[in-house]
C-alpha cells in the first residue's frame, strides 16, 4: 500500500508538471511566427535604449493580442549587445506591430543609440513554457549541425525541450528555432528561475545523456550567456 501511495503521488506531480507548461501555439494549432533580433547599442547606452522600449512600446505592446511575447537578454561579455526573441500569432500581427504609432516613436527615439540591427527569420522547432513565471538568467545557444544528421537533431533537441520545461521546476521555457535560408544552423534559449536551477540542470543526468546523443551531430556550436535579468513570462497565447 505504501508503495502504491509513493507511486500515486509521483504520478499527481508528474501531471501537475505537465499541467503548468504549454506549448506556444496559433489558435489553429500551428507555429507562430518568430524571428530573432540582435540590437547592437552605442558604447555604454544599452541601458537608454532600453528605458526608451519601455517607456514608449512596452504599453502598447502590452494591449497587442497577437504579440505573443519578447524575451530580451544583454549579453554577459558585451554589454552593448541585446539579443530577442521575438513570437507573434502571424505575419498580419507583426505588422500591426512594427507599423504601430509607438513602435515608429520608439524607433526613432533610440536612433542616436542604435549601433546595429539584425533580424534573422527562423522557423519555430520546439516553443515550450510554464504557464507563468519569472526567470531571472538566460542562455542562448547557436548550432550547426551536419545536414545529413538535421532530422534526428530536431528530434532528440526537441524531446529534451519539452521534457526539461514540464519535468523540472527550475526551467520555464525552451525554445528552439531554425534559420529559414540554413535549416541545418539552429538557435535555442533557455530561461531559468535563477543561477541553481541552470547549474542544476547542465549538471544533470537528463542533460548530459542529451549531450551524449547530440555531440557526434553537431559541427560547429556556440553557447551565450547573459546578464541577470528578469523575464516575466507572457501568458497571452
Amino acid at each position: 500500500m505504501k508503495k502504491f501511495f509513493l507511486f500515486m503521488l509521483g504520478v499527481i506531480f508528474m501531471l501537475t508538471a505537465a499541467a503548468d507548461a504549454k506549448s506556444i501555439r496559433t489558435p489553429e494549432g500551428n507555429m507562430p511566427r518568430v524571428q530573432w533580433a540582435v540590437v547592437e547599442s552605442t558604447a555604454g547606452t544599452m541601458s537608454q535604449m532600453i528605458e526608451i522600449g519601455a517607456r514608449v512600446l512596452a504599453p502598447t505592446t502590452a494591449k497587442e493580442a497577437g504579440t505573443y511575447a519578447l524575451y530580451g537578454v544583454i549579453e554577459k561579455d558585451n554589454p552593448n549587445l541585446m539579443r530577442l526573441l521575438e513570437i507573434y500569432e502571424s505575419d498580419e500581427a507583426y505588422r500591426i506591430h512594427s507599423t504601430s504609432e509607438a513602435f515608429q516613436q520608439y524607433r526613432a527615439e533610440r536612433l542616436p543609440f542604435l549601433a546595429g540591427l539584425k533580424i534573422l527569420p527562423v522557423n519555430a522547432i520546439v516553443l515550450e513554457q510554464k504557464n507563468r513565471g519569472v526567470g531571472t538568467v538566460a542562455q542562448t545557444h547557436r548550432y550547426e549541425i551536419f545536414p545529413n544528421d538535421l532530422a534526428n537533431f530536431q528530434r532528440i533537441i526537441s524531446a529534451e525541450a519539452v521534457r526539461a520545461v514540464r519535468e523540472d521546476s527550475g526551467i520555464l521555457g525552451a525554445f528552439v528555432t531554425a534559420e529559414q535560408p540554413r535549416p541545418n544552423f539552429l538557435h535555442t534559449m533557455i530561461i531559468f528561475v535563477d543561477e541553481a536551477a541552470a547549474q542544476k540542470y547542465f549538471a544533470s543526468t537528463a542533460y548530459k545523456n542529451f549531450r551524449r546523443q547530440v555531440e557526434p551531430l553537431i559541427q560547429n556550436e556556440k553557447a551565450i550567456d547573459y546578464q541577470p535579468t528578469k523575464i516575466i513570462l507572457s501568458e497571452k497565447f
